[in-house]
């Protein structure tokens, strides 16, 4: 899988899917030494303009001619000739009214109506509850020879922590890795199906939690997001059904799945240079740096949703025609030596500079501050309980998700000094 070389057809490329690539960032040096805006096919068919070099990528990022609308998503999709979930686009696509699929103003509006739900503060509360949720798992694998650590780990902590975070009953969550994971990954056979299900499943949620708000309830008898979401109003302004079920299925998905790659990713870094796990585990204090370090190296979200031009659009040396896909390579740019000295050497020690991890621009990632603090607690906590982890399989053999997020589907370690 890693020996693939790109397709030349004239101008347009024909790509494979990256994330689920042992190593995929040749290939991004590749489209990335071709020039900063490439035209490719993916693995699913879908023609896009990839942007593969760090200055471009910041440009397009917060260039309003790239859009997000619906409107404009459709009129690039009926271009295409393809349409709905199975076409690659399961988080954007899912319904309207998610920041996703929106420009300003009226991504600017949700925008304001869930950050109240979402702060830095009120992410901070979850610390302790963050903690414990760790080393609980962790206790579990006392006097364990070896383990999974996506499994028993990793998963277990993403998917709590959202479903805590948006009120999701226990008895629901053991439906959704399922629902989640086949509504992530294009071309599924149940993809469609498992996404209604999860739509279903949410718009009840929020039914259900709305007749206690509009009942009286008392704000700390329902502490969650997703109750906060629906009693939150900016001056007369408010959340709707559509747009509740929507936003809170793009902070389902994207707030576990996302999780689930980078505490996985990490752990495997680490692992294959454990002179540094060595030194993190001696200097916990290093844990910001080297979770932005895996961030860069190879996080979870190699590439951005899709956009699509509104009007005819000149970058990076192509004039790109309205109603085309594009679509940032951010693993590559990632690895701009222009922006990033030495970027193929994974340094926990690297002085911190921004990377396009959690997008940029209007559109960055909402939930960065809890994915950075579920990673820096997981990672930092795994070392110390184990410091002497290690692969239980040479990396060639570990196998990657196959959905839209780069992360390992087990990572198999075993303990001991």
């Amino acid at each position: 899988m890693n020996q693939v070389s790109l397709q030349v057809d004239g101008e347009l490329i024909d790509v494979p899917n990256f994330e689920a690539m042992l190593n995929p960032h040749p290939l991004y040096a590749e489209l990335a030494a071709m020039g900063p805006v490439v035209r490719l096919r993916t693995h699913l068919g879908v023609e896009v303009y990839g942007i593969t070099q760090w200055d471009t990528a910041i440009a397009v990022l917060r260039d309003a001619r790239f859009s997000k609308s619906s409107i404009n998503m459709q009129e690039a999709l009926k271009k295409s000739g393809l349409s709905g979930p199975g076409s690659g686009f399961p988080i954007s696509g899912a319904k309207s009214g998610n920041l996703l699929n929106t420009d300003p103003p009226d991504h600017t509006r949700l925008r304001n109506l869930v950050n109240m739900a979402f702060s830095p503060r009120r992410i901070e509360l979850l610390r302790l509850r963050v903690e414990a949720l760790v080393d609980d798992l962790l206790s579990r694998l006392v006097g364990r020879e070896e383990a999974d650590m996506i499994g028993e780990f990793a998963y277990p902590i993403g998917i709590t922590m959202i479903c805590e975070l948006l009120g999701v009953p226990d008895d629901s969550r053991s439906n959704f890795r399922d629902w989640a994971t086949k509504a992530m990954s294009p071309g599924h056979a149940d993809q469609q199906q498992s996404l209604n299900l999860l739509m279903q499943y949410l718009g009840d949620l929020i039914a259900a939690k709305r007749k206690l708000v509009d009942d009286g309830a008392a704000p700390d008898a329902q502490p969650d997001v997703l109750s906060a979401m629906i009693a939150t109003r900016l001056t007369n302004d408010a959340l709707t059904e559509d747009e509740l079920v929507s936003m809170s299925y793009l902070m389902l998905i994207a707030g576990h799945e996302t999780t689930v790659g980078l505490i996985g990713n990490a752990l495997l870094q680490l692992m294959r240079h454990p002179e540094q796990m060595t030194q993190l585990a001696g200097q916990p204090d290093l844990i910001k740096q080297a979770i932005e370090e895996v961030l860069r190296y190879d996080g979870p979200v190699h590439r951005t949703t899709m956009r699509a031009t509104a009007e005819e659009v000149e970058i990076g040396g192509l004039t790109i025609p309205r109603g085309s896909f594009v679509q940032v390579l951010i693993a590559g740019c990632n690895r701009d030596a222009v922006r990033f000295p030495d970027p193929d050497r994974f340094d926990i020690t690297r002085k911190p500079s921004q990377n396009l991890a959690f997008g940029y621009g209007a559109h960055f990632c909402l939930g960065l501050h809890l994915a950075r603090l579920e990673a820096q607690t997981a990672i930092t906590r795994a070392l110390k309980a184990h410091p002497g982890m290690r692969l239980a399989c040479s990396p060639e053999d570990i196998p990657w998700a196959r959905t839209v997020i780069r992360a390992p589907a087990r990572l198999p370690v075993r303990f001991g000094r």
